[in-house]
């Protein structure tokens, strides 16, 4: 689960749990297993798969602001949501790759950057830092501040 307080917060909200429980009632079986053609959610063993989670397809965390967060939860376009059971939704994040190190450095990237963008007027996206705050280039091709001569100029 994201630790995004405005996703925790719509995941804990009285709305989404009454579109989950209705979404859980309308769609009893898993999902994914009907559709990999597993007849009417019974797998080869005969077990029957009860869809336990609601998996939202496109992650809530994609939303830039909190409207779009919530048109993501809430299921407002009526194509988010998928029932599944525990095993076909381990194996969709795993596909997704929504937890490897590469994806939370992504995700926690992708915060900084929105935060950045809405409190600061200055950033530049493109660069990542105010703009205005370029980084000198030396001529030993070294990347930093500038020398202690040109600070002694001022």
């Amino acid at each position: 689960m994201s630790r995004d307080p405005r996703y925790q917060k719509l995941l804990n909200s009285k709305r989404w749990k009454m579109i989950r429980a209705d979404y859980l009632r309308q769609h009893p079986l898993c999902e994914r297993c009907r559709r990999e053609g597993i007849a009417a959610g019974v797998l080869p063993d005969g077990y029957i798969t009860s869809a336990v989670d609601v998996h939202h397809k496109t992650p809530v965390e994609r939303g830039r602001t909190q409207q779009e967060m919530e048109w993501l939860a809430y299921n407002m376009g009526g194509d988010n949501l998928e029932a599944l059971c525990i095993p076909c939704h381990i194996k969709t994040h795993q596909e997704m790759r929504s937890h490897t190190k590469e994806k939370v450095k992504e995700n926690k990237a992708r915060a900084r950057r929105r935060f950045m963008e809405a409190n600061d007027p200055n950033y530049d996206t493109d660069n990542e830092r105010p703009q205005g705050q370029d980084v000198d280039s030396h001529e030993d091709g070294q990347r930093g501040l500038p020398s202690s001569a040109e600070h002694d100029e001022g």
